[in-house]
């Protein structure tokens, strides 16, 4: 299937990325190291399933962002890697729990917790994890941090919860789609971008200027994250193309496809849906009718539109190299294949 070139180049990815790596490398190696101490634990299943997670690491854009935050708000302290690391703990707790509701064989390409040990214990583990960030969140004693970090988790849940119980239900609109993805991604997002202006004590209009930074780039993701299960491909993925469907998940290029397909591309889906039919063969052919008919690129374009939202709020602040990269990072997020 002919796949859709996302974005046209306007920044070199690769070029991003080193760019990113000179101002936050070191603290992401940080991260790293303190994730894995925090995992250890004298009782067996958390420790094994502790160093399983810890050698998957995944992209680390959350810790990324706080840490370019931190370094537009010129905080100079390191309690922000102790930060990086309580919300890679919420949602690497969130994505465990997603596998067991999911009933995902795959996690970043390998077999996910909840296959390798089972739900039971996954799910504990996912408890365990959302557990220590509330208790390393304490620990740090910022008051002002803490419910931020505590209602996060709440609404990561809520939005699990509201995606759930819309399941395969193909009368979701785009606003109530949204609404799912401010809260079981954007949120998080916004978290990690408002937690340094409130260390270095900035005004509240800064902010709420990086907390509005966070939500659009977070939802900026999530709709070209959904529209890579029509656009990639299962290596690249790390989990099988056509996935979100199967696991009931109406994104937002289905959404455009039934608002605006023709009648067979809408009678399609609703057939499958209908009957459960997410055998391979299916899901190619609907991934060629949302692809063919522009659906994914229409979904793109709204990602295109958060992404520019996500800019606008940086206009508060005076120009440097942490600027410039915040101002590329919503390309590199459009722009991405994995």
């Amino acid at each position: 299937m002919k796949k859709f070139q996302i974005v046209k180049d306007s920044y070199d990815l690769i070029s991003i990325q080193n760019e990113i790596q000179e101002i936050v490398g070191e603290k992401l190696k940080k991260v790293e190291r303190l994730i894995g101490e925090k995992l250890k634990s004298p009782y067996i299943p958390i420790a094994e399933m502790g160093v399983y997670l810890a050698s998957s690491p995944g992209k680390r854009l959350r810790p990324t962002l706080l840490f370019l935050s931190s370094e537009l708000v010129e905080f100079k302290g390191e309690i922000d890697i102790d930060y990086a690391v309580t919300v890679e703990f919420v949602h690497t707790a969130t994505l465990v729990h997603d596998d067991i509701v999911d009933q995902a064989i795959l996690r970043r390409g390998r077999a996910s917790l909840n296959s390798r040990w089972g739900s039971e214990l996954a799910v504990l583990m996912g408890d365990y994890l959302y557990i220590s960030a509330v208790q390393m969140a304490v620990n740090l004693g910022w008051n002002d941090i803490q419910p931020i970090i505590a209602e996060t988790s709440k609404n990561l849940i809520e939005g699990e919860l509201l995606q759930s119980h819309r399941g395969y239900d193909l009368n979701i609109n785009e606003d109530e789609y949204i609404e799912i993805v401010k809260l079981k991604t954007a949120k998080l997002f916004a978290t990690c971008t408002v937690i340094p202006p409130i260390l270095q004590k900035k005004s509240k209009e800064e902010r709420d200027a990086l907390f509005n930074y966070g939500l659009f780039i977070g939802i900026a993701f999530q709709i070209v994250d959904d529209c890579l299960d029509f656009l990639s491909d299962e290596k690249t993925l790390g989990k099988p193309v056509g996935q979100d469907l199967k696991e009931g998940k109406v994104t937002l290029p289905l959404i455009y496809l039934r608002d605006y397909g023709k009648i067979q591309d809408k009678e399609f889906l609703e057939a499958i849906v209908a009957g459960r039919r997410f055998e391979n063969s299916a899901l190619e052919e609907l991934s060629e009718r949302v692809v063919n008919g522009g659906f994914a690129e229409m979904a793109l374009s709204k990602a295109k539109d958060y992404a520019e939202k996500a800019r606008n709020e940086l206009k508060i602040f005076e120009d440097s190299k942490a600027k410039r990269l915040l101002e590329k990072l919503p390309d590199f997020i459009l722009k991405r294949s994995f």
